[in-house]
């Protein structure tokens, strides 16, 4: 079983969620978290809080999953008229340079982009995330001191996409936006309950905002207004007593620009989507703030609440400690997600791409290589062998054709067509005569798979009287189709399924296939 280690690298603490996946989903095995301090460079504090959280006890895991901290990264969002990857990505390095405040050389991108539909046209909607090589690069090695080697680099932003499926609402078309308050930055992802996001950015304000303002309006030390923060803090209705009512003051005045941040964004987001966004929902350490919900609602017009988990990941192992924990349980589970339910956004591509993966394919380069020789000169003997069988079964067919037109016709005729219309009465000889080879059944069975289908056959084996079919499928639909297609020829009687099998990676399905060959009496069909 696979195990994914969500590491939240926030400015205030970072957060660690393991989860372990199994059969039915995935359980949480662990949440664990250290303090970051409050003074000295970004990154010598989180390597010191990396060590402490690391002091507990190893976190082991098979992928690691982190998000750009800070404010780093750049967001744009733009409209294209078409979605094809391939085209995306043409189109996409010359639009970012446009945007860029520094040469495109120095800059790692990627994006995510969701399909959207103007009329009959297909068009996409692409969230590009951009950061500076040396921001990447500062945050690969000081996770490197740690021995921690992160699979997966994302967008902050687009964590939230997992947030956004545990939202349940009444309406079909409506926008929710996931808020996660931090200590420096506020991350903020909109889109539709259960789908992608379709809107994300950063900015600043937060927690040490509202210290800061705490301890300008008292005249107390930082440490000090941050603690009575985390006691006694409150807006809105919350509020009780002059001291809190002075520091709820102070803290309103620092929320204004993440207030007006927030309208500016959700304005920009219902004139992009043409949808209006109906929820919003909190998490981070600041959103535990007393009265802060209610406040924001209030603000912006927009019901407000708490995030609420799954009860599979609350419970007894901490997850319930808070809104902090978010993000980490989110990029968590961008660890476990495959397939279509997987964000595309990973900043380890190219050079910084995950170096494992091709360690190990060095590694084993000389037995992949051997296994592929020998793979080959298999599939060759096998050809060879099945082309030889069939040749000789063709022939001896044939003769079985011949010497019946020779005593019947007194002529030799090898064509089937040919000798069937010369031929007449059931209780003659030509009863005897096969009315199916294994090429025209073969071939049966290609005219019944489209040449589109996602179908691949594997391994074909016919006989006059059953045909075997080895195939691999993107889903058990595809095998529905194949039996159905083959149920349409009437000489295919029975088809039994074999075992099916996922691939090892999870995106196929194996399966076998068995046709009992059993033609009706055709004179008899059309006498009745």
């Amino acid at each position: 079983m696979a195990r994914v280690l969500g590491l939240d690298l926030g400015s205030h603490s970072v957060k660690a969620v393991l989860l372990e996946t199994t059969m039915r989903g995935f359980q949480v095995k662990s949440y664990r978290t250290a303090p970051v301090a409050l003074e000295g460079e970004r990154l010598p504090r989180l390597e010191a809080a990396l060590a402490q959280l690391l002091a507990e006890g190893p976190l082991t895991a098979d992928s690691l999953v982190v998000a750009i901290p800070g404010v780093a990264m750049a967001t744009h969002t733009l409209a294209l008229p078409f979605s094809d990857q391939k085209k995306v990505e043409a189109a996409l390095s010359g639009e970012v340079a446009d945007q860029l405040p520094f040469d495109l050389d120095e800059a790692v991108y990627d994006y995510q982009a969701n399909e959207t539909k103007t009329g009959d046209v297909k068009g996409a909607q692409v969230l590009v995330g951009v950061v500076k090589r040396a921001e990447l690069e500062g945050l690969l090695e000081s996770l490197k001191k740690s021995k921690l080697d992160p699979r997966v680099v994302t967008h902050p932003g687009l964590t939230y996409q997992n947030v956004l499926s545990t939202v349940e609402t009444s309406a079909d078309d409506e926008g929710v936006a996931v808020v996660d308050l931090g200590h420096e930055r506020v991350s903020l992802a909109i889109g539709k309950p259960g789908g992608p996001v379709d809107f994300a950015r950063m900015f600043m304000g937060g927690g040490l905002a509202l210290s800061k303002a705490l301890a300008a309006e008292f005249q107390i030390p930082l440490a000090e207004a941050q603690t009575w923060k985390e006691s006694h803090g409150a807006v809105g209705a919350e509020v009780v007593g002059p001291d809190a009512e002075r520091a709820a003051g102070a803290f309103m005045r620092a929320l204004q620009p993440v207030v007006r941040e927030l309208r500016s964004s959700i304005k920009a987001y219902s004139a992009l989507m043409k949808r209006p966004v109906t929820r919003l929902v909190l998490c981070g350490g600041t959103a535990r703030l007393l009265g802060l919900a209610g406040q924001l609602e209030k603000d912006l017009g927009i019901t407000t609440s708490l995030v609420t988990l799954p009860a599979d990941a609350q419970g007894s192992l901490g997850l319930n400690a808070g809104p902090e924990a978010v993000q980490a349980w989110a990029l968590a589970m961008r660890g476990q997600a495959t397939g279509a339910k997987a964000p595309r956004f990973n900043l380890r591509r190219g050079e910084f791409a995950f170096k494992s993966d091709f360690d190990f394919v060095k590694d084993k380069v000389g037995q992949l290589a051997a296994f592929g020789v020998v793979l080959l000169v298999l599939l060759i003997a096998s050809g060879v062998a099945r082309n030889t069988i069939l040749e000789r079964r063709e022939k001896a067919v044939d003769q079985v054709l011949c010497d019946v037109t020779q005593r019947i016709l007194g002529r030799c005729e090898k064509n089937f067509d040919i000798a069937l219309n010369l031929l007449e009465g059931k209780e003659s000889p030509a009863a005897g005569v096969p009315k199916r080879t294994a090429v025209t059944l073969l071939a049966e069975v290609s005219q019944r798979i489209p040449a589109d289908s996602p179908v691949t056959l594997e391994r074909v084996t016919v006989d006059l009287d059953r045909i075997e079919l080895v195939c691999q499928a993107p889903s058990v639909k595809q095998m529905e189709d194949v039996i159905a297609a083959l149920k349409t020829y009437k000489c295919f009687k029975e088809i039994s399924e074999g075992k099916v099998e996922k691939s090892k990676d999870g995106t196929k399905v194996g399966f076998r296939l068995d046709v009992k060959v059993e033609c009706p009496d055709e004179s008899s069909e059309g006498q009745g």
